[in-house]
């Protein structure tokens, strides 16, 4: 059954505002301690990907919706806390994940690298969670982008070994990171995520310019140096699926070697206005992974 567009919706976001100290920007999981100024939240309007013409692709736009069941029962994807459940997810959602990329990207090889499941807690904020230390992931409340060079890099050193690393980077004249994000059990009613568009702002997207580094401290088990949080900027347009079902996948880029495409989707969690007082709560599973091109 067709999914009928909304159109648009009106909702908040949240966006880095600088540090108390003009210094560089920090975060203790363990303690809560940080340089941070409270983020600063934004009224905004977002386009629903569904009612636009044409359709965007992670090739032209670096994100798209895709109609693409999966073979996983809702227990089977949930089921992250056990080393068998992670197994499982690795062993035979990974494929399917990989396979995805591989046709709507037009990669030579994909390796998939990292997934995360996240089960929303409702009635808190997501960041009440995260300093709560619960072990639970939520959604993520601050716009960003996952990475920069020196993080995706350091990603694929790690995960394929140095060598390998330096050897896919030699043979193929392109390399990206995608994320195959999804829902889990239900269509998502609670903090949808959310895409910036940023071709409509004059240049493209600097990370010195136009995000933040924020320093994780006391935090070794963190799988990257930092993140990169976006900063404002008038111009921005928002986009979202509205009613995404676990019938459909987000794939949207994560970082792209080539300098003169889209390096990376700025995206996270928003609060939808439209959201319900009694919406369930969104569980959510992602899988990121590096993609290999044979062509520029």
């Amino acid at each position: 059954m067709a999914i009928e567009a909304r159109t648009k919706t009106t909702g908040i976001i949240e966006v880095f505002d600088g540090t108390k100290d003009g210094k560089k920007a920090y975060l203790n999981p363990s303690t809560g301690a940080t340089n941070l100024n409270p983020k600063k939240v934004h009224n905004i309007e977002v386009l629903d990907i569904r009612a636009l013409e044409p359709q965007p692709t992670v090739k032209d736009i670096g994100h798209e919706i895709v109609k693409s069941p999966t073979t996983l029962t809702v227990e089977q994807l949930l089921n992250d806390t056990t080393p068998e459940g992670k197994s499982f997810i690795k062993e035979n959602y990974w494929p399917e994940a990989a396979s995805l990329v591989q046709q709507q990207s037009g990669a030579a090889h994909v390796e998939p690298w990292h997934f995360s499941v996240r089960k929303q807690t409702v009635g808190y904020h997501p960041d009440e969670i995260f300093f709560m230390r619960t072990g639970v992931s939520q959604p993520a409340s601050t716009l960003h982008i996952d990475n920069n060079h020196d993080t995706a890099f350091d990603h694929m050193k790690r995960e394929l070994g140095e060598e390998k690393a330096k050897s896919m980077v030699e043979k193929y004249k392109r390399w990206a990171i995608f994320n195959v994000w999804r829902p889990i059990g239900i269509p998502v009613q609670r903090w949808p995520l959310l895409f910036v568009d940023y071709s409509h702002v004059p240049g493209s997207m600097q990370y010195d310019q136009d995000t933040e580094r924020i320093f994780r401290v006391d935090n070794p088990e963190y799988y990257k140096s930092h993140d990169n949080f976006l900063k404002y900027h008038p111009e921005y347009q928002y986009r979202y699926a509205s009613n995404l079902t676990p019938e459909e996948a987000l794939i949207f880029k994560d970082y792209d070697s080539r300098k003169d495409k889209i390096r990376g989707t700025p995206h996270g969690g928003f609060q939808d206005d439209a959201t319900a007082k009694d919406a369930p709560a969104r569980n959510s599973i992602e899988v990121r992974l590096f993609a290999f091109f044979d062509d520029e």
